[in-house]
């Protein structure tokens, strides 16, 4: 028993039958027989001078020359166009323009199948001996293409315990009609086969046979071939929708951080973390295949209720070199994100900005999970928003969730006051209470202007904005471990603290 396997690594098979023009849109699926011989020969003449003798090859030809069977993977017809320019038809507009009309263009149909699936070979009658095998399977090995040269392909020859298993497993579902079996189910196809009672010497003449040689002779089909009728599945070239195979470790990992360097002929202030923060989190929402639908993300249920917690992403732009404007983008779920997510955040190249500023371009640096927060840096090696430490600074404004006046001229309760919301919204994060709080007024940085909290905007494309603006430099009892980012918009940039070194 002889098995052949092959795989095409583009997902496509270009294989017109013999005796149709390419525009006709016909495919040959299973490919014939025919085909396969005469690439063994081709590639043998072309890449295994040295290694395959003409005797072995015409050992290996007429081991092959049977009806094959096979087992097709669910495929489809697919087709591109390809306007010929050159030779439309030139016309003259009323504005005395010149178009090209009448282009005529060319089909390029194939068999669309999954880069991972397999098309096998089947010879139940057929054999070789130990030195024939290898032979066969350097020419399967160096064949490259298949049909045309476009359809790039892996073919591999069975082993004996392959075949074994591939015999038990696999199931064959083509092979040549037979007219006492039922056709319920089934449709038919012809296929080029080479005539079995040919030796070796007369086989290997048929199967090198030009086409222009049998163009000068006005011959349709070559000699020493006949037409074979096989049968296959009905609907196996039904279109449908190939899902890409996903290579998976053996060790699950959760994808937390997205970490991104951004660039700009000028670059987004830093009292805009919010406004981009948003801006990043739309372009995500618009990157998920067909928009779908992602909590991470959104932080919402489908139908829009906010998420409780803080599991969801948080958006954090910061400012790394220290020039005042933000030039590094970290997003971060502690929840995770899932493959539509992975692709979304895989594909966020560019971030378009509204009144004539220029884009952001947004290339992806890191991502990963748990072992990666200790390496994402901000400000250089030595201060992370995933460090540990005791004292904390803000560098965007905290903004206050409730409103601090009661009216009536009364003067706030400690609780609504600034620090008493942040001492709150610290312990709504399972953070232990700062054992000093100290106002900062605004951000700064060394050799830089302060940009006081004022500065920033903290008005959310809805509408909604917090209570008040406040900033803090604050202390806990014992080291804790970041990202604090804490009040109203935290997950898009604003209350964000960064150790102090």
């Amino acid at each position: 028993m002889i098995a052949i396997k092959m795989r095409f690594l583009a997902g496509r098979l270009h294989a017109t039958p013999w005796g149709h023009h390419v525009n006709e849109g016909v495919v040959e699926y299973p490919p014939s027989l025919f085909r396969l011989l005469r690439s063994l020969i081709a590639t043998a003449r072309r890449a295994c001078l040295n290694e395959v003798t003409e005797e072995q090859l015409r050992r290996i030809v007429a081991a092959l020359r049977t009806p094959p069977e096979f087992h097709l993977p669910l495929a489809a017809v697919a087709h591109t166009r390809h306007y010929d320019n050159a030779h439309g038809t030139p016309k003259k507009q009323t504005d005395g323009k010149i178009t090209v009309v009448d282009i005529p263009f060319f089909f390029d149909t194939f068999v669309a199948l999954g880069p991972q699936d397999e098309l096998s070979w089947v010879w139940h009658e057929a054999n070789l001996d130990e030195a024939d095998r290898v032979a066969l399977a350097t020419l399967l090995t160096a064949l490259g293409t298949f049909g045309r040269a476009e359809s790039w392909c892996e073919a591999e020859l069975l082993g004996d315990g392959e075949v074994e298993g591939l015999s038990a497993n696999l199931e064959i579902n083509s092979l040549p009609f037979d007219s006492t079996t039922s056709l319920s189910g089934q449709e038919t196809i012809r296929l080029l086969m080479p005539h079995e009672e040919l030796d070796a010497d007369k086989l290997m003449k048929v199967l090198e046979t030009d086409t222009s040689t049998m163009r000068k002779n006005k011959q349709l089909e070559p000699t020493g071939t006949h037409w074979v009728t096989y049968a296959r599945p009905a609907g196996i070239l039904t279109p449908r929708q190939f899902s890409p195979e996903r290579r998976r470790s053996k060790t699950k990992t959760v994808t937390l951080v997205a970490h991104y360097a951004l660039d700009s002929t000028v670059l987004p202030l830093v009292q805009d973390s919010l406004p981009f923060a948003e801006q990043v989190r739309r372009a995500l929402i618009r990157n998920r295949v067909d928009t779908s639908h992602s909590e991470a993300i959104t932080g919402k249920l489908t139908d829009g209720t906010p998420l409780e917690g803080h599991e969801h992403a948080h958006y954090f732009p910061t400012d790394e070199d220290h020039d005042g404007r933000i030039d590094h983008i970290t997003i971060y779920a502690p929840r995770g994100f899932d493959e539509g997510d992975l692709e979304a955040l895989g594909s966020l190249r560019t971030i378009f900005r509204s009144g004539n500023r220029p884009e952001v371009r947004m290339v992806l640096t890191g991502l990963g999970g748990q072992e990666m927060l200790s390496d994402v840096s901000i400000f250089g090696k030595e201060v992370s928003i995933f460090a540990e430490a005791r004292r904390w600074r803000s560098v965007t404004p905290f903004s206050l969730p409730r409103f601090p006046n009661r009216g009536g001229g009364k003067p706030p309760r400690p609780r609504d006051l600034p620090e008493g919301q942040l001492i709150r919204e610290l312990k709504n994060r399972g953070l232990p209470e700062p054992v000093s709080i100290k106002r900062v007024k605004g951000y700064q940085v060394e050799g830089r202007p302060l940009v006081r909290w004022l500065e920033f905007h903290t008005t959310r494309y809805n509408g909604t904005k917090g209570n008040g603006l406040a900033g803090f430099e604050i202390e806990f009892p014992e080291p804790v471990r970041g990202p604090i980012a804490v009040g109203f918009a935290c997950h898009f940039g604003l209350g964000l603290f960064l150790p102090v070194s």
